[in-house]
C-alpha cells in the first residue's frame, strides 16, 4: 500500500514512522512503525526505549536484532538526519542531507510483536549505524547506514540470509552527494517542531 507522507522535522524514538517493507507473505508494504525495536520474544515493550539504533556490525549476533537482521529488513524513507557535535559545554545539532535533494533511505530492522495481555500486534523498527566517513565523521563518530537505491531491492527480500551478503549491501555512498551544515539548537528539544529544525544556522546566530 502507498506510504503517506509524514511531516516530521525532529523525529525521535517511540515516534511512528513511515517505514517499507516485506512482510511474511513477501508483499511490499509501506506503514507506520514504532521507532524502537521489539523483539517478538520481550514480555513487554520497554526494551523499545533501549533498540532505537543498532550498529550493523554487531546486529547478526545480539539476540534482539539477530532475526530480524536475517529475515526483517527495512528502509526509513527521510530528507535527512541530525547529528550533534560537542563545542566546549554545548551540543551543536548539524543537519544531513543528498545535494540533489533526493530522499535517502535509511536501512533498518522490523519486528512483529504481539501484546500477550491483549493480543494486539505492534510493529517496530531500529536503524542501522555504522562508522562515520568523511565529512560526517568531522561531526560525530557514528551515522546511518544510507541505503544505495540500487541495492534496495535485495536490501528488502527477506530470503536473503547469507551474512557476507547482507554485510556487501551497506556501501557509503559518495562523500560529495552530501552537505552538511549547522541548524538552531532549539531542535535539542523534541518540543521544537516546524521546517525551521532544518533551516540552516546563521553565522550571525552561530555566534
Amino acid at each position: 500500500k502507498p506510504c503517506a507522507a509524514v511531516e516530521n522535522y525532529n523525529a525521535y524514538p517511540t515516534q511512528d514512522l513511515p517505514v517499507v517493507f516485506r512482510d511474511s507473505q513477501h508483499q511490499l508494504q509501506c506503514d507506520l512503525l514504532h521507532w524502537g525495536l521489539i523483539p517478538s520474544w520481550a514480555k513487554d515493550p520497554g526494551i523499545g526505549f533501549k533498540t532505537s539504533n543498532a550498529r550493523s556490525e554487531t546486529a547478526a549476533d545480539k539476540p534482539s536484532f539477530r532475526h530480524a537482521y536475517r529475515h526483517q529488513r527495512c528502509l526509513v524513507p527521510v530528507d535527512g538526519w541530525y547529528e550533534w557535535k560537542r563545542e566546549g559545554k554545548n551540543k551543536q545539532p548539524f543537519f544531513h542531507h543528498l545535494r540533489d535533494g533526493k530522499v535517502i533511505w535509511l536501512a533498518g530492522l522490523w519486528e512483529h510483536w504481539l501484546n500477550p495481555e491483549s493480543g494486539e500486534p505492534l510493529l517496530s523498527f531500529t536503524l542501522l549505524t555504522r562508522d562515520a566517513k568523511g565529512n560526517a565523521e568531522k561531526i560525530h563518530d557514528r551515522m546511518p547506514v544510507v541505503m544505495n537505491p540500487q541495492r534496495a531491492k535485495n536490501w528488502l527480500d527477506n530470503t536473503y540470509h547469507d551474512r557476507q551478503g547482507i554485510e556487501s549491501m551497506m556501501h557509503y555512498l559518495p562523500d560529495n552527494d552530501f552537505e552538511i551544515y549547522p541548524v538552531t539548537r532549539k531542535m535539542n528539544s523534541p518540543k521544537f517542531q516546524g521546517v525551521e529544525c532544518m533551516s540552516r544556522l546563521s553565522q550571525a546566530e552561530n555566534n
